[in-house]
């Protein structure tokens, strides 16, 4: 009786929640709980006493949403090497299901132009965070200045599919050069996007329409909003780092185009992973994106200029200039009541200009095998079913990236040293 007392008791406060009736509409649930038997009259009255209440700490505030999204997904990657020193050999593969990621938010409208928003993502580890976009943000609107400055811990701005929201990408996973750029640093990935700790205003040009434009200062480091013991030399030599885009869109009667560039600079944006000091990275990402009809696209190239980026042979580093390029097509069908099908391929080409990559650098959870390789050529192919547009989607994917190239020390080595990954992913989501 006390299980089914409690539930009764989150009921209630679900209704008070979500549907905002109060005491009015408590009454009447209690009443059909009694009418159909699942309470007696006596337990009934004994939750109107006990019921819980629900109140907003700040009256003032305008509005509060709170929400969630869930993606859930099939995993299987295969790799291996098959022409160089040590082939063929197998690597260790992925074959499981998992919760990739689960997402918690809250917005609140606070009055006056402010809003705050804290969202936390239950997947992660707690070395990448479990905080997602958490921030103040404040909007302005003068006749040259108009826009939203935030503060707190949120995406300054770099390569556009990295920009896309994770539950609206037309792949179930992001590209080889998207992951390089972007994901954790490790002496081989850059760590350069993602989210950052700071300042961000996102501005528009009243005077031009459909241009806009973005402007933010943060840690170097990505993926730290708050400090951790295991990340200490994150925070031994931060000078900030510094981002620009701007940005033009142009929709027309069935049809939109939009196209930009994004860039950032930082001293001391390369850590080498605290072994050595860390030295600067400058990176640019120009875009173009657009729809005609039910057909969707968009390119990008991103480059970075990276200090002591790569090893030599005899110890010590040099300049490294790594660069990737992506694209990406989908149509989608219309399938009346059942939403629409889009079927999508993605091409993505990296170059880590000696830098180097291991396997799962490019492609998620894939097994290491053969070292460390300079370049990927990273291809994708998938079906995604929009039964309720983003909100309710179902993606079906199969990757191919092939791996090559000698890296760091054995730059220049003689003979071929080539891998591959295969993987097949397949993904359902949900917006509540």
């Amino acid at each position: 009786m006390r299980i089914r007392n409690i539930f009764c008791i989150a009921t209630l406060a679900a209704a008070h929640i979500f549907a905002g009736e109060l005491r009015a509409a408590d009454s009447d649930l209690l009443d059909a709980l009694v009418k159909n038997a699942t309470l007696t009259r006596a337990e009934a009255d004994a939750l109107k006493k006990d019921r819980s209440t629900v109140s907003i700490l700040r009256p003032e505030t305008k509005k509060l949403r709170i929400g969630g999204r869930m993606q859930l997904q099939y995993e299987w990657a295969n790799s291996e090497v098959f022409a160089g020193a040590g082939s063929p050999q197998k690597g260790n593969g992925s074959n499981n299901f998992l919760l990739r990621r689960v997402f918690v938010e809250a917005f609140a409208n606070l009055g006056g132009g402010w809003d705050a928003q804290v969202g936390l993502d239950l997947a992660r580890s707690r070395l990448n965070s479990y905080f997602v976009d958490t921030y103040l943000s404040k909007s302005l609107d003068y006749e040259y200045l108009s826009g939203r400055l935030c503060l707190g811990y949120m995406k300054p701005g770099f390569c556009y599919e990295d920009m896309l929201s994770s539950f609206s990408l037309d792949a179930i996973e992001r590209s080889a050069a998207t992951s390089y750029f972007t994901l954790s640093p490790n002496g081989r990935r850059l760590g350069i996007g993602n989210r950052y700790a700071g300042v961000r205003w996102n501005g528009k040009v009243k005077q031009v329409e459909g241009l806009s434009y973005t402007l933010a200062v943060t840690n170097s480091f990505q993926l730290s909003p708050v400090h951790e013991d295991e990340l200490e030399y994150n925070w031994s030599e931060n000078r900030l780092a510094y981002w620009a885009s701007v940005h033009y869109e142009r929709k027309f009667e069935n049809a939109k185009l939009k196209f930009g560039v994004y860039t950032m600079y930082s001293a001391t944006a390369n850590k080498q992973m605290g072994e050595a000091p860390a030295a600067s990275v400058y990176s640019v990402n120009p875009y173009i994106a657009g729809r005609v009809g039910n057909l969707y696209f968009w390119t990008e190239y991103m480059a970075s200029v990276v200090a002591d980026g790569r090893s030599v042979a005899g110890g010590g580093y040099e300049q490294a200039s790594p660069y990737g390029v992506n694209f990406s097509i989908e149509y989608r069908f219309d399938i009346g009541e059942q939403g629409q099908l889009g079927p999508t391929f993605r091409y993505s080409w990296l170059d880590t200009d000696g830098r180097g990559l291991q396997m799962s650098d490019a492609v998620r959870n894939a097994g290491n095998v053969g070292g460390l390789y300079d370049t990927a050529n990273d291809f994708y192919a998938g079906l995604n079913w929009y039964i309720m547009g983003d909100d309710l989607k179902v993606q079906l994917g199969y990757g191919y990236t092939q791996f090559s190239g000698w890296t760091g020390e054995n730059s220049g080595r003689a003979g071929s040293h080539v891998g591959e990954t295969h993987s097949v992913r397949l993904q359902m989501q949900m917006k509540f």
